[in-house]
């Protein structure tokens, strides 16, 4: 559990970072993440975390912009670059209705 909550919280604080130099106004982030045990080579490991954040913005024209966002943010987390663990990302990128 604490494995998974690494990764999805290095996602959050790298997304809140950046969503705040990019100016992006957002309502509110969420994520759920989940982690694959397995064994391999006789060894258990976790072979994959799929991470699904959920984040409400203001404003429709910024969907593609957070997408971009929560991407780059994936790919600048400490977390990910730092483990074997393949880190899979399902963003749902909606605004408030």
């Amino acid at each position: 559990h604490l494995y998974v909550a690494s990764a999805n919280i290095c996602l959050m604080t790298t997304f809140l970072a950046i969503a705040e130099n990019s100016k992006l106004k957002f309502k509110s982030y969420s994520c759920e993440g989940t982690g694959k045990l397995e064994k391999v080579d006789g060894k258990y490991m976790i072979s994959e975390i799929v991470l699904k954040p959920k984040i409400i913005l203001e404003a429709v024209k910024d969907i593609e912009r957070a997408n971009r966002i929560i991407e780059k943010s994936e790919r600048a987390c400490l977390i990910s670059n730092s483990i074997k663990t393949e880190v899979k990302l399902e963003p749902e990128i909606t605004t408030q209705h």
